[in-house]
C-alpha cells in the first residue's frame, strides 16, 4: 500500500462525507441535543445538576455514536462499488487494499469530528449552567471514541465482504461482545458468579475485544445514576459495578480495532468493484 495515495484517497472521502446531508444531519442533531441535555441539567441543583449533564452526555454520546459509526462502517463500500466508483480508483492505480484502508480511514477521522463536535457541545453547556469545563466527561468521550471505532472497523471489515445491514448488525454484536467481555470479567472478580466459570470467563477476557470503561462511568455506576448508557449490572441478585479499564485494555481494544481495520483492507481484495 502507498501511503501518499491512502491520504489523497482519506481527504477525497472525508470531502465528500462533509457533503453527505444525514452526516451534517447527525453532526447537527447531537450538537442541538446536547443543548437541551444542559438546558435540563440547569434546573437542577449541587450534584444533581452534574449527574444529569453527565448521565444525558454518556447517552448521547454512546448511543448516538453508535448509530453514527454503524452507518459510517456498514456502508463504507456497498454503494460505491455498485457505481462503480471504487473500480475505477483501482483503475487509476491504487490497489484494491489501499481503498480499503483509505475510505475506513477517512471515516474513521469523521466519526472522530462528530464526537468531538458533540462534546464541544456539551462542554459549552456545562460552562453555560456554571459547572465550567468538565475534565471527567472529556475523558469519558476519549474512552467511547475507542469503542466506537472498535465498531466502525468491525463494520467495515463484514462491509468489505458483505451487505451494509449485515455489517452494521455484526459492529453492533461486537460491541455487545466487548462489553459482556468486561461485565463477566467484573462479575467473576466481585463474586458474583462461581470461580468454576473462571475457565470460560478467563479465555474470553483474554482473547475478545473489550469495552472501554472512564473513571467517570464508573463511578456514576456504583451511585446508579449513569443512566442507560450504563446501568448497574445485576447478576444472581448481587449487583456488579464494572470496574475503570486500564491502560492495557486500552492498548487490547485498539489492537482489535487495528486487526479489523487491517481485515477491511484485504476484504476489499475478495470483492467485485
Amino acid at each position: 500500500m502507498n501511503g501518499s495515495q491512502i491520504a489523497a484517497i482519506v481527504l477525497n472521502d472525508l470531502r465528500i462525507l462533509s457533503r453527505v446531508r444525514w452526516v451534517r444531519a447527525a453532526l447537527l442533531a447531537g450538537m442541538v441535543i446536547a443543548g437541551l441535555i444542559a438546558a435540563n441539567a440547569g434546573g437542577e441543583t449541587g450534584i444533581d445538576r452534574l449527574d444529569a449533564l453527565r448521565s444525558g452526555a454518556a447517552s448521547l454520546l454512546l448511543l448516538g455514536g453508535l448509530a453514527v459509526a454503524v452507518c459510517l462502517g456498514g456502508g463504507a463500500f456497498a454503494h460505491d462499488a455498485s457505481r462503480g466508483y471504487l473500480g475505477l480508483l483501482v483503475g487509476s492505480g491504487a490497489t484494491p487494499s489501499t481503498v480499503g484502508a483509505g475510505r475506513v480511514g477517512a471515516r474513521v477521522i469523521m466519526l472522530a469530528v462528530i464526537l468531538a463536535a458533540w462534546t464541544a457541545a456539551l462542554q459549552a453547556g456545562s460552562a453555560a449552567i456554571g459547572e465550567g469545563a468538565d475534565g471527567p466527561l472529556l475523558v469519558h468521550a476519549a474512552s467511547v471514541l475507542g469503542n466506537l471505532v472498535l465498531v466502525l472497523c468491525a463494520s467495515t471489515a463484514m462491509a468489505s465482504v458483505i451487505g451494509p445491514i449485515a455489517a452494521g448488525v455484526f459492529g453492533v454484536m461486537v460491541y455487545v461482545s466487548a462489553q459482556a467481555t468486561v461485565n463477566l470479567k467484573a462479575a467473576l472478580d466481585s463474586g458474583a458468579v462461581n470461580r468454576d466459570s473462571s475457565i470460560f470467563v478467563e479465555p474470553f477476557y483474554a482473547v475478545f475485544p473489550r469495552a472501554l470503561v472512564s473513571p467517570m462511568i464508573n463511578e456514576m455506576q456504583l451511585r446508579d445514576v449513569a443512566g442507560p448508557a450504563a446501568p448497574r449490572v445485576d447478576v444472581s441478585g448481587l449487583e456488579v459495578v464494572v470496574p475503570t479499564s486500564t491502560w492495557a485494555s486500552v492498548v487490547w481494544t485498539v489492537l482489535w480495532a487495528g486487526i479489523f481495520f487491517a481485515l477491511a483492507a484485504y476484504g476489499v481484495r475478495r470483492r467485485q468493484l
